[in-house]
């Protein structure tokens, strides 16, 4: 007997004899009782009915089998006795099983494994009632075996799948692992595609080339840029073919691979063929064109009237010739020169070399040469750096000369000292224009040039830093310092390779407009009103500036400055420029590098610049003005 039927009988003999020992007078106790069944501690247990009561009933419920002797019972069935009773609870059996399948194209199989634990049951107990339903619960779990995996490779070799392709520590894994698993476990050899003859177009074909618009606006305006390229420009590269190499299936069969395919071109009008027909490239600037495997090349771009919304945007990348006006929200884009025989009116112009406008300019903007003006600046603030070295080394030789003759007046001093005390006395503006470069070559200027000039622009900021703070201490003598200016005189002119030659801009009158110019900007007209100009060299107004910001590098000249009650005009200039006009009105403000100034009266010929740090002016000279 086990222990448990052991402790049931008990528990049962307990509470049989507590009923007996009970003494209960007769009309109290009931006539008729009941005959009820239990579940304690996995043994059917039995209580007979007394009087007229009813019989119990078993229930067997699922996953639970119950035999009275040798019959099954599937249904509710009335019991006298529990003695030939017997209970039996299933079990799910754990599932491990794999599958193999081999891809259509033969050159791989795929191991799928499938893991399933079992469940063991035990019966619930259940209180004495006289319908009992034996029921069953889960009470622990049997874990999947690992799968063989000599079956595995057995199936394999049975199919015919060469063993140098079969990938064993794979097959392990997966039938060890114990968790669903789908991997390849034997992989053929691919056969090397073929490399088809083709020609590689490096330029675009269409009329006009859609721009990418960001944001959710749409600009009904833009029906894209014209196609061009200049001469010289690399149109297309002829690729020949290359056949390919077979490869073998899981099964140890070759597999060819397809025939290669000869490219289909031809060069037409405007293209040369170079380095044995492998290369297409432009002879001609113009728009590319390329149909029925022929590539020619047809020049300039020009509009007979004017750019408006039938036209659309104008985007090319030589030069553009309009002889109407640029109408309202229109933008003409250039690589090269354009030029306007009519007016411009709230619209955009741009181009990389220079814009002519013959007529008016209202509102909009126009705009010439480089994205990055603050790189033509870096360009000649190290030419006056240059100098200043030179400067440096003169002061520097002569100063040791006279302590030389006054022996021990710098004892226990380097040269070092003697550099520094230089740059902060006599040459005190060269550190601040050290300090400006080192601004310039940071960031967006740096970006500008590209990788092929990140490193030079290290270089020169290094060379900033040695002339900042304390650093110039640790120079060791003049050899130093003339190897610096060896150095900055090269890397001057790389920097000159990546910058564009200056861009001008040209315009008869101008209002309410902004302009910008890596070049020189002339307003030839009678009036230059509320504008923003912004120029990389000079800036001459053939007119009256009444009210705006102009800002140039090296000198603004212009007619009349400012007005009476109609706005405030601002000029700005580099430090070592110079502002001048015929006449300037009260309230004009004028900036020179760090100087500025606003005029309290009015003044006539009078040119304004920077002396020994001090603003300062003189008489203006009319003839340096526009016009």
């Amino acid at each position: 007997m086990s222990a448990a039927d052991f402790l049931a009988n008990l528990v049962f003999e307990e509470w049989e004899s507590s009923e007996k020992q009970v003494s209960v007078p007769s009309e109290l106790r009931p006539a008729d009782q009941d005959g009820r069944l239990a579940v304690m501690g996995g043994r059917l247990l039995m209580r007979e009915p007394r009087g007229r009561g009813a019989w119990p009933v078993l229930v067997p419920g699922p996953g639970v089998e119950v035999r009275q002797g040798e019959r099954l019972l599937t249904k509710p069935t009335v019991l006298e006795s529990v003695e030939d009773i017997s209970i039996t609870v299933g079990y799910q059996p754990p599932v491990s099983e794999y599958q193999l399948t081999v891809s259509r194209d033969k050159m791989k199989v795929i191991l799928k494994t499938k893991f399933r634990p079992g469940t063991v049951f035990k019966l619930c107990d259940a209180d004495f009632q006289q319908r009992l339903v034996i029921k069953s619960k889960p009470a622990g779990t049997l874990p999947a075996k690992p799968i063989d995996p000599r079956l595995v490779l057995a199936e394999l070799q049975r199919a015919g799948v060469k063993a140098e392709f079969i990938d064993t520590q794979q097959v392990i894994k997966a039938c060890l692992g114990c968790c669903d698993a789908e991997v390849v476990v034997a992989q053929g050899i691919q056969p090397l595609p073929p490399v088809d003859g083709r020609v590689e177009l490096v330029c675009q074909l269409q009329s006009r080339v859609p721009s990418v618009q960001s944001g959710d606006r749409v600009d009904v305006l833009d029906r894209g840029r014209f196609n061009a390229v200049n001469a010289g420009d690399v149109l297309a590269y002829i690729h020949p073919p290359v056949p390919g190499k077979p490869g073998m299936n899981v099964y140890g069969r070759e597999v060819q691979p397809r025939a290669p395919r000869p490219p289909r071109f031809s060069a037409g009008p405007g293209v040369k063929l170079i380095r044995d027909g492998s290369v297409a490239v432009a002879e001609i600037t113009g728009r590319p064109i390329f149909r029925g495997g022929q590539l020619q090349v047809n020049p300039q771009l020009v509009v007979d009237g004017n750019v408006d919304v039938s036209t659309g945007h104008v985007e090319f990348r030589g030069d553009v010739v309009v002889f109407g006006d640029v109408q309202e929200s229109l933008t003409v884009k250039a690589g090269g020169m354009v030029e306007i025989n009519g007016s411009v009116y709230h619209a955009t112009v741009l181009s990389d070399t220079g814009v002519k406008i013959a007529g008016k300019l209202i509102g909009g903007t126009v705009a010439a040469g480089t994205k990055q003006p603050g790189l033509a600046k870096a360009v000649k603030l190290l030419r006056r750096l240059d100098r200043d070295l030179e400067q440096l080394l003169a002061a520097f030789g002569q100063l040791k000369g006279q302590l030389k003759a006054e022996a021990g007046a710098v004892h226990g001093r380097g040269d070092g000292y003697l550099f520094k005390l230089l740059l902060e006395t006599r040459l005190a503006h060269v550190p601040k224009r050290w300090a400006e470069l080192k601004e310039l070559l940071t960031g967006a200027a740096a970006e500008a040039c590209g990788e092929d000039f990140l490193e030079s622009l290290a270089v020169l900021r290094f060379l900033a830093d040695r002339f900042l703070g304390a650093a110039p201490l640790e120079i060791k003598g003049a050899s130093e310092v003339e190897r610096y200016r060896e150095l900055m005189e090269d890397l001057t002119s790389r920097l000159e390779e990546c910058l564009e030659s200056e861009a001008d801009i040209s315009v008869h009158y101008c209002q309410n407009a902004k302009i910008e110019a890596t070049g020189s900007v002339a307003i030839t007209g009678p009036l230059a009103y509320d504008c923003e100009v912004v120029a990389g060299n000079t800036l001459r107004m053939a007119g009256q500036c009444r009210s705006g910001s102009y800002t140039a590098q090296s000198a603004i000249y212009a007619k009349t400055v400012g007005s009476q009650g109609m706005g405030v005009a601002t000029l700005v200039v580099g430090e070592e420029g110079v502002i001048g006009a015929r006449t300037f009105y009260p309230g004009v403000k004028l900036r020179i590098g760090p100087h500025e100034t606003t005029i309290e009266e009015e003044c006539r010929n009078r040119q304004f610049y920077v002396r020994d740090g001090k603003l300062m002016s003189r008489t203006y000279q009319p003839r340096e003005t526009v016009g």
